[in-house]
């Protein structure tokens, strides 16, 4: 079995692209996992029958990342024997899942470097050199390595970046088999910045982070070659 996780809160827009880029999908997951703390509750209407919705109460008061919170409350409902996470406001090409899954097959730990972030209002583009690491995004596991990923969310402390924490536990060891390939054939993921809802907390979503700006749209219809009229389309 495949387990994707998403955690979402007050993205409409985005997370409705979220889906649509998971219903395009070459290969489907067997379940996935929807964790929401949004002020409005996402409404996911006629849900896919692998979707799992869970509705988190957001507490105003709470000043931890609400992502740990989030993924506290999906570990335990994980069954698949690979893992995704795969963020609600970024891009995922048709066959993403398929290209993360086949790789899991031999190694433990998976993730796409040299991520490539776009400012879709500014403009800006950026490769970044990550040759090491990948983001969250990016990133898929084996059930075998779940007890660690556990162990990172559980001993983050207000910070959002479990990320680093991850690959610095997989880089340590010498008993984690782990890759980070890099999308030369094609566009697997982009970073898509800015869309409409609650900020992200990256600094990709800062129009300063960025020193090359897409005027004419060309990188965007590049990196994205089959989809980029849709998000030209949220510019108008």
């Amino acid at each position: 079995m495949l387990t994707v996780i998403t955690c979402t809160g007050d993205r409409e827009i985005a997370f409705g692209l979220c889906r649509r880029w998971m219903q395009n999908q070459t290969i489907k997951p067997d379940q996935w996992i929807i964790i929401d703390d949004g002020q409005i509750p996402t409404i996911i209407s006629k849900p896919e029958d692998y979707v799992h919705y869970i509705r988190r109460q957001p507490d105003p008061n709470c000043r931890e990342v609400t992502l740990i919170l989030n993924l506290k409350m999906a570990l335990p409902l994980i069954k698949g024997d690979k893992i995704l996470i795969m963020e609600d406001d970024e891009y995922y090409a048709p066959r993403y899942i398929e290209e993360m899954s086949g790789r899991l097959d031999s190694y433990e730990v998976v993730g796409i470097g040299n991520a490539k972030y776009y400012h879709l209002q500014a403009g800006g583009y950026k490769c970044c050199g990550n040759t090491n690491n990948a983001s969250l995004a990016e990133t898929g596991f084996r059930s075998s390595f779940l007890p660690i990923f556990s162990e990172c969310v559980y001993s983050i402390k207000n910070t959002p970046w479990l990320d680093i924490l991850l690959w610095k536990q997989v880089r340590n060891s010498k008993e984690i088999s782990s890759l980070i390939f890099f999308d030369v054939d094609g566009t697997l993921f982009v970073g898509v910045k800015s869309l409409p809802g609650r900020e992200g907390i990256g600094v990709g979503h800062k129009k300063g982070f960025y020193r090359k700006f897409d005027v004419d749209r060309s990188v965007l219809r590049n990196w994205i070659p089959k989809d980029y009229s849709i998000y030209l389309d949220l510019l108008k």
